[in-house]
């Protein structure tokens, strides 16, 4: 009996979500566990949202939902993109999706809850089973932040940093007191209140 069970093959328990994939009932756990079809997930709304990351987009972007972010904006790998976010953070979040393969990188900047003064910046790739980094693309982010015309030569005239983008299910769960960046006041325009940010998004192979 215990070889009939491990030769039966069932789908994948996300193939409601495209998984069209069969596979031994002892490798079940295993294959949901990694399976790149794993839905995302949002909590900020009754019932909470549970689908794949381009249905997440358009949940995200639909403005009858509380938690609207502003509409996506397509962008391609390894070219650089200016977005000028808001100091007030009343417009303060950009979701990236990619042409190439339609991979989704919520921009954010936010608060911190440690130090009211700081103003951290992040990135991160919206995918199912995001702890799962294993036979997955990985991605990189460079961000340069531009200092206004009135300070170059008494601050760095701009900022670059490049870091490895962390994977995440649940958007509004990014930890901002982990961000990238917390960018300094004289890097905010007087004029419009917004920072200068410059994002280039590149894809790499699986890391095996």
């Amino acid at each position: 009996m215990d070889g009939l069970v491990d030769a039966c093959k069932v789908p994948c328990v996300y193939k409601s979500f495209g998984c069209e994939r069969y596979v031994d009932q002892h490798s079940l756990a295993k294959h949901s566990s990694r399976c790149v079809h794993a839905p995302c997930y949002c909590y900020e709304c009754t019932p909470p949202f549970e689908g794949s990351p381009a249905s997440l987009v358009h949940h995200l972007t639909t403005p009858s939902v509380t938690h609207y972010w502003p509409a996506a904006v397509n962008i391609k790998y390894e070219t650089c993109y200016l977005f000028a976010v808001s100091e007030s953070l009343e417009d303060h979040r950009r979701l990236l999706v990619t042409e190439e393969d339609s991979s989704i990188f919520p921009l954010a900047m936010g608060t911190s809850k440690a130090h009211a003064a700081r103003h951290p910046v992040s990135v991160v790739c919206v995918r199912g089973n995001a702890a799962d980094t294993d036979m997955r693309p990985v991605y990189r982010c460079v961000l340069t932040v531009t200092a206004p015309p009135r300070y170059e030569g008494a601050l760095a005239a701009s900022i670059t940093l490049t870091e490895t983008v962390p994977s995440c299910s649940v958007p509004g769960n990014v930890d901002m007191e982990d961000a990238w960046y917390d960018f300094h006041p004289k890097m905010v325009h007087e004029d419009s209140k917004e920072v200068d940010l410059v994002i280039c998004i590149t894809k790499s192979n699986v890391h095996h």
